[in-house]
């Protein structure tokens, strides 16, 4: 066990699975008190016996369930000190022409409303414990693009949204920064709500053939990152865009 994070409070999203799962236990073991928050139950069932974890089954798309989750931490710890907005769906590659309104809107209320609703409620939350560290994981598919317009356009825009409470909060002692994974090794698909595109899926993937770099990483990775931009170390970084991504926003 490390002790980074000892004595913090952190709320991360998507931690029954894959990155937000790799967070978790990072954080956990490096002292943190996590409020494990996912909309699958049985995902949820492997933080049972963590005594540092406590997990809380919720739909961040519903304002009532955010306040719900962040209200048990003010209740029971006084506040946060970490938020990790890692939960998301993508859009399966799906181009204009075949993005019809349900994709757009489940892909933006979970990608970019639903982390900023959090940051919302969060920040009231942060400055009770004098200030805090926000973690928004977008993707490399926000500056480039590669998936279809509603996943590129949401993580897009949650780099507008980590940028401006960066500069908002910063004297409130709240930092926010945004990592960008590349391809990483999660069932994001399977969670998406379908099948691939076909013809979007195979742009996708002759593109990442041609990249002179390996581009898929591990949930770990990720979780690493994040550590980093929480611990106080890393008190001077706010507003930052991090590419986790082997290089491939280089390519």
């Amino acid at each position: 066990m490390g002790t980074r994070l000892q004595g913090k409070v952190a709320l991360i999203t998507g931690a029954g699975n894959g990155m937000g799962y790799a967070t978790t236990k990072l954080f956990s073991q490096e002292g943190a008190t996590v409020i494990a928050v996912d909309i699958r139950k049985d995902d949820l069932q492997k933080w049972g016996n963590t005594e540092n974890v406590i997990p809380m089954h919720a739909d961040i798309t519903n304002l009532e369930d955010i306040e719900r989750v962040i209200g048990e931490a003010d209740k029971r710890f006084g506040g946060l000190d970490i938020v990790c907005n890692i939960a998301g769906i993508n859009d399966l590659c799906y181009p204009l022409e075949d993005t019809d309104d349900e994709r757009w809107d489940n892909v933006m209320d979970l990608d970019l409303k639903a982390p900023f609703r959090i940051c919302r409620r969060a920040v009231k939350s942060m400055e009770k414990r004098g200030g805090g560290s926000i973690v928004n994981v977008g993707s490399y598919a926000g500056v480039r693009g590669n998936h279809g317009p509603s996943y590129t356009a949401a993580k897009h825009g949650l780099i507008g949204l980590t940028m401006s409470i960066a500069v908002w909060y910063s004297k409130r002692g709240i930092r926010c920064n945004a990592i960008n994974p590349g391809g990483i090794s999660t069932n994001i698909g399977a969670h998406s709500g379908g099948d691939y595109h076909p013809e979007g899926i195979g742009m996708l993937s002759n593109l990442m053939m041609s990249f002179p770099v390996a581009i898929v990483g591990e949930p770990e990775d990720i979780a690493n990152a994040a550590l980093w931009l929480c611990v106080d170390e890393s008190k001077h970084i706010n507003g930052a865009i991090l590419p986790v991504d082997a290089g491939a926003s280089c390519c």
